[in-house]
């Protein structure tokens, strides 16, 4: 079982503080009042806390190693068990007019906290403190007394004494009279812890007074160190937060100047390409700007337009093909007046043959009355019937004739027939519309090819002029194409659009940077109205600290909160002045009645805990002191023995113990065999011996077969280098294995000597 780091909070003297041990022996190496005595106090805390009771003059645990900055303490140890590493973390924090003793103990193995180990010195080393303390715990410069006759109090209830010589009839009836001594069975009232609790009682409550008032002057007079240090710190933040909110200031004036210099430079060079673009592609004086660009454009797109239109007005399909007809025949419709007109003619001769007919039919009639009735009367009528003969002829004649005319109807209705290729008046009727309808479309179309033979005459002769004007625009730029050529003329209108395009993006660049440089310079020089910048820079360079990352108006916030605590605490100051010299009129010096108190108490807790041990001892003794000196004592003797015989180099080799724990040894002399008690050896010998005896008890109390890790505090002062060296090889006999031995030192005495020792491997070195 070893410790593998420490990490203190606050503990006395030490604040945020870390060591890293490992198994077998540590050295840690420090000044006198670094610290070393305060580490040891620390492992302590850890597993058993600190007491509040006073011993003697001295004041108790818990004042002593309280911080009285922090008004507590804190910190965890790492222990190592061989199977599992263990992080116990302490605490004493204030709580109400005492403090709260916080224990965690967590299995670093899975990080669970458990949460049933309230006394990790108990559950871990198996011991309670006082033996922990007397034994693995060997304070500086108490190596070999154990304070007094205590320890024996401490380990009584546990084992007795391994002294031969000890009678255990003489032993009961010496716990007897001890026991009655301290108190009567009958309560008489003469005995020892009567009169110490009468004397306890009266004390209490004078000191609880004296108490109160004492604490309240300590509070006060703590409060009023801290309030006074506190003000003259504020005092100095204050004037450090002013400089650098000064020097922040100061820092982003400076910056606005280089900053203006910067968009100054930006602008000057910004004009300076935009007229060098300007200078490079002039003509004769003439520089393209956007109106000349948007003339281009506009040229270029009135020329496409009028290009189109030309194009477009050059095709004639949409005007129809040119109709299919006998001009012979629209001729003679139109002569006759239309298709009215020719069906009038074809009515015309109809109605002629009709009346032929009928004119012919009447004289064919005629004829033939006329020659029937010659026939007939020509005898009667005589030389009359000539005549009707020659009428009948007449007649015959005229009807021959009608009968001709009526041919000559049919033959001029034939050959209308016939002209038009037709057989019947209702083909003819349609002949005459189809040859009505053809002309017309004819004629219509040749109108409008007329109208677009013009306005091709148009378009080409506003082509023209556009071409002209168009090269009027790009000549005013060195350019002079073809004006008789459209495609010419567009090729140059477009290099002319794509140059123009390229520097026109390129001087709008350098405009919006001008501008952009512009609105931003305009802003910063208003900023800079007020200040000269050889006095700024002159300002800043003599404020001796650096240029703060952090947000000014955060530094002036913390400015003004800690100047109004300022004032806060110099109030505070004069109210705790006051009352302090208000408490000092009234108060009692408790330091006297405390350690009176505290010794009475002592006292009674000595006396309970001896009379309790007596009636104990008294009823085990009678039945198991036989068993306990075969089993627990010569283990012990016989321990301390083995380990005094190697640290002497076997100069003493038997080793009693008294019923106080006092120590006695056994040598021979002239064949004589003498004991003697350890106090007639070298202070370096009684050390050694009781050096011996703890780690004995140390190996007794193990729990489950592991060694408690032992710390020695400039134990080994009073040793000559041979006994250290034994002492040593001890130590890290001791420490095999998974065990510890953690050895506090001023000087480097004990490290050069496990350093030349070469059966000592592995020490570990640390420093303060």
């Amino acid at each position: 079982m070893y410790i593998e780091k420490i990490k203190i909070g606050n503990f006395g003297k030490l604040s945020n503080r870390e060591f890293s041990f490992s198994s077998g022996v540590n050295i840690l190496e420090g000044k006198n009042e670094s610290g070393k005595s305060t580490l040891c106090e620390f492992i302590k805390f850890v597993f058993y806390g600190l007491s509040n009771k006073s011993v003697g003059g001295e004041m108790s645990e818990r004042k002593r190693y309280i911080s009285w900055k922090t008004n507590d303490v804190s910190g965890s140890v790492v222990l190592n068990d061989g199977a599992k590493s263990y992080r116990i973390e302490r605490s004493m924090l204030p709580h109400g007019t005492g403090y709260k003793d916080e224990v965690t103990v967590v299995d670093l193995s899975n990080g669970t906290i458990m949460s049933d180990i309230t006394d990790p010195g108990d559950y871990f080393f198996g011991v309670p403190e006082e033996v922990f303390v007397r034994t693995v715990y060997i304070r500086q410069q108490e190596g070999a007394y154990f304070n007094g006759g205590d320890i024996g109090q401490a380990v009584e209830n546990i084992f007795y004494s391994a002294d031969e010589s000890i009678n255990t009839e003489k032993a009961l009836k010496k716990l007897d009279d001890a026991r009655a001594m301290i108190r009567h069975k009958k309560n008489t009232g003469r005995c020892l812890m009567d009169s110490l609790e009468n004397e306890r009682d009266a004390l209490v409550e004078g000191l609880d007074r004296a108490r109160r008032v004492n604490e309240e002057i300590m509070q006060n007079e703590a409060s009023l160190r801290f309030n006074v240090s506190a003000v003259e710190k504020n005092k100095k933040d204050c004037e450090k937060m002013a400089a650098q909110m000064r020097k922040n200031e100061l820092h982003g004036i400076i910056g606005k100047f280089d900053e203006s210099r910067k968009y100054k430079e930006q602008l000057l060079y910004c004009k300076k390409s935009r007229a060098q673009i300007r200078e490079a592609t002039a003509f004769d004086g003439f520089c393209p700007d956007e109106a000349y660009l948007n003339e281009v454009k506009n040229a270029k797109s009135e020329l496409v337009l009028l290009k189109n239109n030309a194009d477009a007005l050059l095709d004639v399909s949409d005007l129809g093909e040119e109709a299919v007809y006998s001009q012979e025949h629209a001729d003679y419709i139109r002569e006759c007046g239309g298709k009215e007109g020719v069906c009038d003619n074809i009515a015309y001769y109809k109605n002629k043959k009709k009346q032929y007919t009928v004119i012919g039919g009447v004289f064919a009639l005629a004829a033939l009355l006329a020659l029937i009735v010659g026939m007939f009367f020509s005898e009667s009528l005589g030389g009359l019937g000539v005549y009707f003969y020659i009428g009948c002829s007449v007649l015959a004649i005229c009807a021959v004739v009608f009968f001709m005319f009526i041919g000559k109807a049919n033959g001029d209705i034939g050959d209308i027939y016939d002209y038009f290729e037709v057989d019947s008046e209702e083909a003819l009727a349609s002949a005459v519309s189809r040859i009505e309808e053809h002309e017309n479309y004819e004629l219509h179309r040749r109108e409008m090819l007329a109208v677009r033979l013009a306005q091709q005459k148009t378009a080409e002769d506003n082509l023209k002029a556009c071409l002209k004007k168009t090269c009027s625009v790009l000549a005013k730029w060195g350019i002079f194409p073809d004006e008789a050529s459209y495609e010419a003329v567009i090729s140059c209108t477009d290099d002319v659009l794509s140059d123009l395009g390229v520097i026109g993006e390129n001087i709008a660049l350098f405009d919006r940077d001008i501008e952009k440089n512009k609105a931003v310079l305009g802003v910063i020089e208003k900023q800079l109205v007020g200040y000269d910048e050889a006095a700024v820079r002159a300002e800043y360079d003599s404020i001796e600290c650096e240029v703060s990352l952090e947000n000014t108006d955060e530094i002036k916030r913390r400015y003004e909160f800690a100047f109004k605590g300022k004032e806060a605490l110099q109030e505070r100051i004069s109210a705790l002045e006051s009352r302090l010299a208000a408490l000092k009129a009234m108060a009692d010096n408790p330091s006297e009645l405390e350690s009176r108190l505290n010794a009475v108490k002592d006292r009674i807790e000595e006396l309970s805990f001896k009379h309790d041990a007596y009636v104990l001892a008294y009823e085990k003794l009678q039945s198991g002191a036989v068993n306990l000196r075969n089993r627990l004592a010569p283990g012990l003797s016989a321990s301390a023995g083995r380990l005094m015989e190697g640290l002497t180099e076997g100069k003493y080799k038997e080793i009693g113990v008294s019923d106080g724990l006092d120590m006695t040894y056994t040598f021979e002399d002239g064949g004589a065999v003498f004991t003697k008690t350890i106090d007639c050896v070298s202070s370096g010998t009684k050390d050694i011996a009781y050096i011996s005896l703890r780690l004995a008890l140390a190996e007794m109390f193990a729990k489950t077969g592991k060694k408690l890790p032992v710390v020695f505090d400039e134990s080994f002062s009073r040793l000559d280098n041979g006994r250290l060296k034994n002492m040593l090889s001890v130590a890290n006999k001791y420490a095999e294995g998974d065990s510890q031995v953690i050895i506090m030192s001023s000087h480097s005495r004990e490290a050069d000597i496990l350093a030349d020792n070469g059966d000592i491997i592995g020490v570990n070195r640390l420093y303060m």
